[in-house]
């Protein structure tokens, strides 16, 4: 029997599935000006004509003519009938289509998340209403510079201080005390009487990328409690704060050359945004992950970090730069006063005193050799030595002759040490970091992916993920280096990210996270498989992972021992030598065991 589905059904599926996200998921697009293009999918081409319209939510291919909305996108991609596609996009975004035949517990988890979206909107629709009553909370914004627009386009609003009011309405509203506590705005006491979460709080709607609310930050007012400055909604089957940014559903239509910032809270958006400054997201009281990286990727071509300038901020900034520099996006840094977030920076120099700060903001490399600077005294000769020795560490990450030249210039003056004394020292940093024994040993999953991998190799690694599955408080202390699939890794990143909020592990919320057809099919057939993996199973897998990887490292060494043997490279083939016979003989220890 066919399944037909409703045109306000459709069009939600549509305004879900983000046309530039979906299409990206199958070829690289890059932002020019308000569209994206990249080479047409349907037609060899080698100059790109395939533009994309993000505000459209239209596709349309110059050459060969292609063109519709992300429905026709997919039917073409994956070769599938409509109503396959659309369900293909629901499960994208995690929505989950109602059946009328055999399909009551998706219906009834589709019919929850809907009823969790109904809640979150008339929570917001009632703490915006409070706002416009409570004189205190509208003076408080006022006085923050907070406009009455600024105001609506939010949806900013007020939690009283009652204990239940929030709960008492939505009760009038038909939703139940289950509901209601699924949500996590609110919780019930060990007397079991049920309270609000959220108490005289300024109130912030956290609404995802396609418009929906799915969470709350409340901001508190009375001064003297004991209870955080900022509170949150907690984990729920709608809201994860590792994956949600704030701002995202607004600031898509206010990107200027691809270009985002990165601001640690609520306020610092909001104020940007008061004053023009509308590229704006904020991670939700978390530190910042891998997984907001990922997502930023899919909007940006650059990002600049806008972090508080005091201590907490610098180390916030750190750890952002770490992750951020294992994406495709240009990073760059803002440089804050110490006592000052941009916030309180906007609101001293306004619109055109951050702008002219944005202009100054510095690349990873600047900003890594500032962070040196910090902690050596350029006025003394070994500072400065020490510096100059540090800094080459830092400028062996370059890619190009040119970017070598520039910052060893750049260190040059700084130290008094000859620049193409550096660079010379750079050029050698890099040579002896890619000869390293270290480097050597730590064959990644991208290095051993191209060689032939035998069957069983592959089979350990399913039942290896299969436990983990079952266990996956071991995740953290998984060799992911013996895993050749990416699909394999991500899965165990999103897992070990998800455990870490303290919340059960759902098979949706972890599918959801991956956009392509292939890789949904694979967790789905890792994760219906129902043959028992024992402790011992995964012992033997990462025995047999083991191995592998140890010949996949004695394969390269044979490799360089040849190439540096036909160089005459003695004391080289000596040394990668010496790396073989280890490995080996590890091997046959382990062998013994």
């Amino acid at each position: 029997m066919t399944t037909y589905y409703s045109e306000e059904l459709i069009q939600s599926i549509i305004e879900a599935n983000d046309i530039v996200d979906v299409a990206s998921g199958y070829m690289t697009l890059k932002r020019v000006g308000h569209s994206c293009k990249g080479k047409c999918p349907f037609h060899n081409e080698k100059t790109a004509s395939f533009t994309v319209s993000q505000e459209k939510q239209l596709y349309h291919c110059f050459g060969c003519g292609a063109g519709g909305n992300v429905i026709t996108f997919i039917m073409e991609m994956e070769k599938l009938p409509f109503v396959d596609a659309l369900k293909f996009l629901a499960a994208r975004v995690n929505m989950i289509l109602p059946e009328k035949q055999n399909q009551p517990e998706d219906h009834q988890a589709y019919e929850k998340k809907k009823r969790l979206y109904e809640l979150h909107r008339e929570a917001a629709n009632y703490y915006y209403k409070v706002l416009k009553t409570n004189a205190p909370a509208r003076d408080y914004l006022r006085q923050r510079g907070i406009s009455q627009e600024t105001i609506r386009e939010f949806g900013l609003g007020y939690a009283s201080e009652e204990w239940s009011r929030l709960t008492d309405f939505l009760q009038t509203k038909g939703f139940s005390i289950t509901e209601m506590l699924d949500s996590g705005l609110v919780l019930v006491s060990d007397s079991k009487r049920h309270y609000d979460r959220f108490r005289s709080r300024i109130m912030f709607p956290i609404v995802n990328p396609r418009g929906q609310i799915v969470g709350f930050g409340g901001r508190l007012m009375t001064t003297g409690e004991n209870a955080p400055k900022y509170l949150n909604s907690p984990e729920t089957a709608i809201f994860s704060k590792s994956y949600e940014l704030y701002n995202l559903n607004h600031c898509k239509k206010f990107m200027e050359e691809g270009r985002l910032l990165i601001v640690e809270g609520y306020m610092d958006v909001i104020a940007l945004y008061e004053k023009g400054i509308r590229n704006t997201v904020a991670a939700l009281g978390t530190a910042f992950t891998p997984f907001h990286g990922k997502i930023l990727e899919r909007y940006a071509g650059e990002v600049i970090i806008a972090f508080d300038g005091d201590s907490a901020g610098r180390s916030a900034t750190e750890k952002a730069v770490t992750i951020l520099k294992k994406t495709n996006l240009n990073v760059k840094i803002l440089s804050l006063p110490i006592n000052e977030d941009p916030d309180s920076f906007v609101q001293k120099y306004g619109y055109q005193g951050f702008v002219d700060i944005i202009a100054k903001a510095l690349t990873i490399v600047e900003y890594e050799l500032e962070l040196l600077k910090r902690n050596n005294d350029l006025s003394q000769t070994d500072g400065r030595l020490r510096y100059g020795n540090e800094a080459i560490k830092v400028l062996r990450q370059l890619e190009t002759s040119v970017e070598i030249d520039y910052y060893s210039k750049m260190v040059a003056a700084e130290t008094g040490i000859n620049q193409e004394v550096i660079r010379r020292e750079v050029i050698r940093s890099k040579k002896r970091q890619s000869d390293n024994p270290s480097q050597l040993m730590a064959v990644t999953a991208s290095d051993i992916a191209p060689l032939k991998i035998p069957r069983a190799y592959q089979k350990a690694q399913e039942l290896a993920i299969r436990y983990c599955f079952k266990r996956p408080e071991i995740i953290d202390g998984f060799p992911i280096d013996y895993l050749t699939d990416r699909l394999y890794q991500e899965l165990l990143l999103t897992i070990s990210e998800k455990q870490k909020t303290g919340i059960r592990i759902e098979v949706n919320q972890i599918m959801a996270h991956f956009d392509e057809s292939e890789d949904v099919k694979k967790i789905v057939e890792l994760m219906m498989n129902e043959d028992e993996v024992s402790r011992s199973d995964y012992q033997d897998a990462l025995e047999i992972m083991n191995r592998f990887y140890n010949e996949a490292q004695l394969d390269r060494l044979s490799e360089q021992i040849k190439r540096e043997s036909t160089n005459g490279n003695d004391d080289e083939v000596a040394r990668l030598t010496n790396q073989f016979i280890e490995i080996k003989k590890k091997m046959k220890e382990n062998g013994r065991h």
